[in-house]
């Protein structure tokens, strides 16, 4: 594995989840402690709707990179159409935000209480169009170190660095936090321009090689990104309007955290998309990717469930309670889920089959969301809702597996593990000791096969 190109560029490519958690670590508690809870859920909101604006690329940075490496003789041409086809969507959506926002629509007065806000709100949204697509030229390059110390910028440090902030300035107002997160992307974005003018990764052409892939895959894509933001951020929606802002700090303070893990699978995607968008396919990083995700990583975060309630306790002080450490366990398990299925995904996107995935995802999306409104608009308990989310992870994983059973090694294997990690789950909060148990047996399972490869 040392000198695995995959892992290396894999592990290049998730460093900044790993610094992301660190100032995750710090910031969090911070935000809390000077602005207060209600300030982060709203300020935490801003940043759960602009991921609606990853839809709104519509294709296009997957698209680049996938096209890239079908034709790579092509790669300028193509980057050139990539470029100009996005600072297109990019004015067309400022203009029809703009419209919506002039109309009065309720819900964008619900959450954008200011003219400020709203502004800002459409830059960093145009700003996010632009960097996946500037995103997908450096990837079809190959550039993964350069995508490594961007990603970190442009979600983790726009993120984190408003609420470290606060201790110089404790009077910062929700506008200002913003203001800052808004002009780190704006630096990012046109620092990424700059990279790719200087290195010359583009060049003026008519060629309709990426007009063809985004024809065929542009509506999956988009599709599989709107499915995303109904998963992903529904919930947290509706833990704002019907339980407040304080409440979504409780909630989105352990997701959060968990879900720096997808960061991770991301980064392997990231190189996964252009192993597999190649001519000549092979399963081999595919399969050993699945392995890590599926069951290293989960084997490695249950190692330290013993330890959740310490580290969210000298974290959080004051802030900590019982319900945050019990939404940590849940959302740690749901989030490895998910992160399986970022790769699979990958797979679908490589192929340009994307279209079977989505049907399994249109047939559950109803039920998931009539579920959420009932648990949520219901008044229960946050927990319940954590719940609802691990049963739609394990649902994909297991529908996606089964999509992909015919590329995948040992495959029933896969199918084993994820209920070992939820059974892992109630013991750690029922029987420490079994749970113990379960954890060496797996650890001794893991490293025996480690050795027999060896």
């Amino acid at each position: 594995m040392k000198n695995n190109k995959l892992i290396k560029n894999g592990i290049i490519l998730s460093l900044p989840g790993l610094l992301s958690i660190c100032i995750s670590i710090l910031s969090i508690p911070i935000h809390l402690q000077i602005a207060g809870a209600e300030n982060y859920g709203n300020y935490i909101i801003f940043h759960f709707l602009l991921t609606i604006s990853t839809i709104l690329n519509f294709g296009i940075g997957k698209s680049i990179v996938i096209s890239m490496n079908n034709f790579p003789i092509k790669n300028k041409t193509i980057a050139y159409q990539g470029l100009k086809y996005t600072f297109f969507v990019c004015f067309l959506i400022s203009i029809i935000f703009v419209l919506l926002y002039l109309i009065n629509i309720p819900f964008l007065n619900y959450f954008f209480q200011s003219n400020s806000i709203f502004a800002y709100f459409i830059i960093s949204a145009v700003c996010t169009i632009l960097y996946l697509s500037l995103e997908g030229i450096l990837q079809g390059n190959e550039k993964y170190k350069y995508i490594s110390f961007f990603n970190f910028i442009f979600f983790s440090l726009s993120l984190a660095l408003p609420s470290l902030l606060l201790i110089f300035n404790g009077n910062l107002k929700l506008e200002s936090l913003i203001l800052i997160a808004t002009s780190l992307k704006i630096i990012c974005v046109l620092s990424m321009l700059f990279l790719i003018k200087i290195n010359k990764f583009f060049k003026k052409s008519n060629n309709n090689i990426l007009i063809n892939n985004l024809k065929r895959n542009s509506r999956w894509l988009t599709l599989n990104g709107i499915l995303v933001q109904f998963y992903d951020i529904f919930d947290k929606y509706l833990v704002k309007v019907f339980i407040g802002p304080i409440a979504l700090a409780t909630y989105s303070i352990p997701q959060q955290l968990t879900g720096k893990l997808s960061i991770f699978s991301k980064g392997f995607g990231v190189i996964l998309l252009t192993i597999l968008s190649k001519k000549k396919v092979s399963n081999v990083d595919f399969n050993k990717t699945i392995r890590i995700f599926l069951i290293i990583i989960p084997t490695i975060i249950l190692l330290i469930f013993p330890l959740y309630s310490i580290l969210l306790n000298f974290w959080l002080s004051t802030e900590f309670n019982q319900t945050i450490l019990t939404l940590t366990k849940i959302f740690s398990i749901s989030g490895l889920f998910a992160c399986t299925s970022h790769i699979l995904i990958t797979k679908f996107e490589a192929s340009q089959t994307l279209k079977r995935n989505l049907k399994f995802e249109f047939i559950l999306m109803p039920f998931f969301l009539t579920t959420l409104y009932y648990f949520i608009s219901g008044a229960y308990s946050l927990v319940y809702v954590s719940l609802v989310i691990l049963a739609k992870e394990t649902i994909l994983l297991f529908l996606r597996l089964n999509l992909l059973k015919d590329e995948i090694k040992k495959i029933s294997i896969y199918y084993f593990y994820p209920l070992i990690f939820i059974f892992m789950l109630y013991l750690s909060f029922k029987n420490v000791t079994l749970f113990y148990l379960l954890e060496i047996l797996l650890l001794i399972i893991i490293l025996k096969k480690r050795f027999v490869v060896l």
